[in-house]
């Protein structure tokens, strides 16, 4: 069973993830998490893939946590268990070194909502369906999404997505700086494929030192920020990829 809940296509220097319980909506459970979170683990550590996709089965990105969760009469530590492995998850897709693309179609909603959020770039059809639908069960934001709300969005726009629960359309979305891009459903596809080969174009050391910087940032003083851009980019200026990149710009102004 647990070997069809993610399924892992690495098709050139891209690798596709897919979240594969389309019956019932991509729902999250602990199988599906663990899954995923080797999945992009065993990814991470792959030097050969430059840029990683996570979608969902079917017409839907991921409704979120499964209803049978909340009907098991999990105790206290068993939730805590399970919620430090969806964190897990998250931190793995924030800290592994190649651009990660969440695709999202139909609902992205609860969890499901999170983890969308999760990735560098979130590219979504115009109909998808954003939801935290957390306050309408008496729950708090999970998946690091009290995390990333406010740095997207800022604290008042936050405070009305989290706190009225509301569906957000990809248009929407995208106007008000939740998500990268939104596009007519039609187009996602081709979409994603320009926007893999463009990050596929870009210097991978550079691309991957740039999201961890970024990611770094954010708990960073200006001074430590300052003294990590001095030490990196002293080692970035000497190496070969910059010198070749260099004469390639210097080459085609024709000197």
């Amino acid at each position: 069973m647990s070997e069809d809940l993610v399924l892992v296509k690495k098709e050139d220097k891209t690798c596709t993830v897919v979240m594969n319980r389309p019956r019932i909506m991509n729902a999250l459970n602990a199988e599906i998490v663990e899954e995923l979170r080797k999945a992009l683990e065993k990814i991470s550590r792959d030097e050969e893939i430059r840029v990683v996709i996570l979608e969902g089965a079917g017409d839907n990105f991921s409704s979120g946590a499964d209803v049978s969760l909340f009907t098991d009469n999990l105790s206290a530590p068993e939730w805590v268990s399970g919620m430090k492995k969806f964190g897990q998850l998250v931190r793995v897709m924030r800290e592994m070194p190649q651009p990660l693309v969440t695709k999202v179609r139909g609902a992205a909603v609860g969890g499901g909502c999170s983890l969308a959020l999760a990735g560098d770039f979130v590219l979504a059809s115009q109909n998808a369906k954003f939801c935290l639908n957390f306050v309408h069960i008496g729950a708090v934001l999970d998946g690091g999404a009290t995390y990333f709300l406010p740095r997207l969005v800022g604290l008042v726009k936050a405070r009305e997505i989290a706190l009225l629960g509301e569906f957000i359309d990809g248009k929407r979305a995208e106007s008000i700086g939740l998500i990268y891009k939104s596009v007519p459903d039609e187009d996602l596809d081709r979409e994603v494929n320009a926007l893999v080969g463009t990050l596929m174009a870009k210097p991978p050391v550079s691309l991957s030192l740039i999201k961890k910087s970024l990611e770094g940032s954010l708990d960073m003083s200006l001074k430590d920020v300052l003294e990590w851009e001095a030490a990196h980019q002293s080692v970035m200026l000497q190496s070969t990829e910059h010198k070749e990149m260099v004469n390639l710009f210097l080459k085609s102004r024709g000197k």
